[in-house]
């Protein structure tokens, strides 16, 4: 076997295999052990001998099938890339991984579509970020560096956010956007270089001084003149940003004399842009004598917007666009040029996609393609061999709703819009499914009719069938995101405790404290305001934490639950609380923290005391709520056990001790001479927990002092890493990082602005240890 194979791959190696067969007889040698071992020999030095290419995939944003003048563009000027599809293959049969870009790249990263992708649209967490490809998500770049390849990405991740970058799935080195998001900027603050934040002194203060697209293209040309022709070969894979939105530029438009609206100026100026890179790129390789070793795939990761398709025609003759599954919304350009290894001017009609990448490079590099994939490779198609067919392909949609929580939303936060087959020459698409989740299948003849506008599936009950049984076999269910599991669904962090001794057991210093966060307000975040009780419940979705609110006076003398004294948090956005009665309040609505208007109402707070039983513990601030009304309202509802009292003199805490010996408080001691001072006060350590400063204490030693009494201490964040994070000056490790700096100075509660990040940063592992774990719980409601 290994002599036909050797002979067939190197016919000029015949006669010498036929002299060695000669020598073995004379020396009467078996011939059949020696021919097994010199084939494996040879074979191994024909590999040996084979230098592994160069892989360049640059994959375009939002282009469309037609944006190309060598797919039929006739507004907008794209000669380096036409150049690449004259000398190499071009397909007209390619699809994306789906019609958004964040599951369009997990798809295209780790060979599976996306009914099994664990992205399924553009989603927005809780953190305001992409979500987080799982690590365990092996990656085209991971497989290419076990090959020996040197890997880097440059332009928009999309794929998780400060700590699930590219540098964690396979990428040396890059320089990107990690959210997707904030790649509609084109003059960010700060991009990421291999995990690390990177400031742009030139976009301070909201200037117009570096474009990103331009860094990126001047990162992959340092790339590529970092490698020489016989070194390690590399991956390059390069998602860049344009055409995407949003639209702005640098002022040198080539067609600025165009009588177009400025949009589209701007669009065919970026899609301009991106070709003269691809050019650049091409004539450094050529400069460094990489050329003819590198192959250079060009694809965009799903169609263009309506708008550009009707005036630009930029999805050609399909219908639809981006955001749906007809064939303008996932039908794409794909190119691929390799001098000398494909022949130059081919067209190929082969149907594939996106996920088809991975075992393609896998099969160019020589390693292995996992074998739970949904891709095929296609490499046999570029060098004009036997191409294995898909039995079908599919996708499906998710779509985000961003208005999710504002008042009056009606829909979900995400859900199945459409999915879609093709199989042969049809194509199948079930549409609008959160209004019909039993839609009809709609089938059409792409051979006959390329722009979907006769549904036939009347006439082809056989096939629709046959579809049927692809849509239901395709899809595996994949939480958390797709669909969306609703806050109400997780279960809350909550405080096992149902007495005042409990609390203080909690409470007491130990050797093997556990970090608490105190979560200022709630920690409110997008959709939630300061001291509702639903931010204090999404918070106890992520994290175990004491919860800060602040009472204030209605008109009519009841005591409501807001951050300020004025409505400027509210749907009325002036006044004060004070000239209002509450039968009035209860008719306004609660701004989340970016402004927005959000469903919930300023709650009372006899509400939020009722509802803290069993589930958290409440700092009371003081705000214009006397030291006694706060007290009596604490026994009044018997939640001694849920409520600690802020008091900010030593006299208040005194008055509270006496009308309840049960009540906790927190008391600012700032040093030990404050604590000192306290002793004299007659109120026990024991009802105490002791606020010390929002910055680095000035006595070191109070930390220690405090804790030989048994009381805990509390740091602030809010006005430190708090204020940095949510300013851009400070990464989110950096945030978490300076959560657990207070904590390991000798802090043991962490009062943060922001409190899901200070929960992430202190970690439900260190909460779960020691001693005081049984009074740490989950509660379905």
């Amino acid at each position: 076997m290994i002599k036909d194979t050797y002979c067939k791959s190197r016919p000029e190696n015949r006669r010498i295999i036929a002299n060695i067969v000669k020598i073995m007889k004379t020396m009467r040698i078996p011939i059949r052990r020696f021919l097994f071992l010199a084939g494996l020999f040879l074979l191994t030095l024909q590999s040996y001998g084979q230098q592994k290419p160069n892989i360049i995939l640059i994959l375009a944003d939002d282009l469309g099938y037609g944006d190309l003048g060598c797919y039929g563009q006739r507004m907008i000027s794209t000669p380096h890339i036409d150049s690449l599809a004259a000398g190499g293959m071009r397909f007209t049969n390619y699809y994306a991984g789906c019609s958004v870009c964040a599951p369009s790249r997990e798809a295209l990263l780790t060979g599976r579509h996306t009914g099994h992708t664990y992205i399924r649209g553009n989603f927005l967490t809780d953190d305001e970020e992409d979500p987080a490809m799982p690590d365990e998500k092996q990656t085209v770049a991971e497989l290419m560096k076990s090959a020996g390849y040197r890997t880097g990405l440059f332009g928009k991740w999309g794929l998780g956010g400060e700590g699930h970058g590219p540098e964690t799935q396979g990428f040396d080195s890059s320089f990107c956007y990690l959210d997707q998001i904030k790649a509609h900027n084109y003059y960010p603050p700060y991009l990421y270089e291999t995990g690390r934040r990177v400031m742009l002194p030139g976009n301070a203060g909201e200037a117009r001084g570096t474009y990103s697209h331009d860094l990126f293209a001047e990162k992959t040309l340092d790339f590529i003149r970092g490698s020489k022709p016989g070194a390690d070969p590399f991956f390059l894979y390069l998602p860049y940003t344009i055409p995407h939105g949003a639209y702005t530029l640098p002022p040198d438009t080539p067609y600025a004399a165009k009588d177009w609206p400025q949009q589209f100026k701007v669009y065919a100026t970026m899609i301009s842009k991106l070709d003269r890179d691809v050019g650049r790129i091409v004539q450094l390789l050529r400069e460094k004598g990489l050329a003819d070793n590198t192959i250079i795939f060009f694809a965009s990761d799903n169609g263009a917007n309506m708008g550009f398709a009707r005036f630009f025609g930029s999805n050609g003759k399909f219908s639809g666009s981006k955001f749906g599954l007809y064939e303008g919304g996932i039908r794409v350009p794909l190119i691929a040029y390799w001098p000398g290894k494909i022949r130059p001017g081919q067209v190929s009609s082969h149907v594939t996609a996106a996920w088809d990448f991975l075992p393609t490079l896998c099969q160019l590099s020589g390693t292995r393609a996992p074998r739970n994939i949904d891709g095929i490779s296609f490499l046999p198609a570029l060098k004009n061999s036997r191409q294995p067919e898909h039995p079908f392909l599919y996708w499906e949609y998710y779509n985000y709703n961003y208005n999710w929580y504002k008042p009056g939303n009606k829909l979900p936060r995400n859900y199945l819009l459409n999915a879609a087959v093709r199989y042969g020459k049809w194509k199948a698409i079930r549409d609008n499914l959160l209004e019909n989740p039993d839609a009809p299948v709609q089938l059409y003849d792409l051979e006959t009719d390329p722009g979907e506008k006769k549904d036939v599936a009347a006439q082809h009950p056989d096939v629709v069938a046959r579809v049927q049984r692809f849509f239901r076999s395709s899809s595996i269910a994949d939480p958390p995101y797709f669909p969306y599991a609703p806050d109400t669904a997780a279960p809350l962090h909550v405080f096992r405790v149902s007495s005042p001794a409990e609390t203080k057991a909690l409470l007491h210093y130990t050797p093997d404290r556990i970090p608490f966060v105190s979560s200022h307000r709630g920690g409110p975040t997008l959709g939630y305001p300061e001291n509702a009780i639903a931010t204090f419940r999404n918070t106890l979705r992520h994290t175990w934490s004491i919860m800060e609110m602040d009472p204030h006076y209605t008109r009519d003398s009841a005591i409501v639950v807001m951050h300020d004294p004025t409505l400027d948090r509210t749907s009325t956005g002036h006044g004060k609380i004070s000239d209002h009665t509450l039968a009035e309040l209860q008719q306004l609505q609660l701004k989340d923290v970016h402004g927005n208007v959000t469903q919930y109402k300023i709650p009372t707070l006899d509400a939020v005391l009722e509802w803290a039983k069993g589930k958290t513990l409440l700092i009371m601030d003081q705000k214009d709520v006397s030291v006694e009304v706060r007290a009596r309202k604490i026994m009044e509802h018997h939640a001694e056990a849920n409520v600690l009292i802020m008091a900010y003199t030593f006299e208040d805490a005194q008055k509270c001790y006496a009308l309840d010996k049960d009540i906790m408080m927190e008391v600012f001691i700032p040093d030990r001479a404050a604590a000192e001072k306290f002793e004299k006060t007659g109120v026990p350590w024991s009802n105490v927990v002791a606020f010390v400063t929002h910055g680095e204490p000035k006595d070191s030693g109070v930390f220690r002092y405090l804790h030989e009494r048994g009381v805990m201490a509390i740091r602030g964040s809010s006005r430190n890493i708090d204020k940095q994070y949510t300013g851009g000056e400070i990464s989110k490790q950096e945030l978490l990082e300076g959560y657990r700096r207070i904590i390991r100075s000798g802090a043991d509660i962490v009062e943060a602005d922001l409190g899901i990040e200070a929960g992430q940063g202190l970690g439900p592992i260190q909460v779960m240890q020691g001693t005081k774990k049984k009074f740490f719980d989950h509660a379905a409601q």
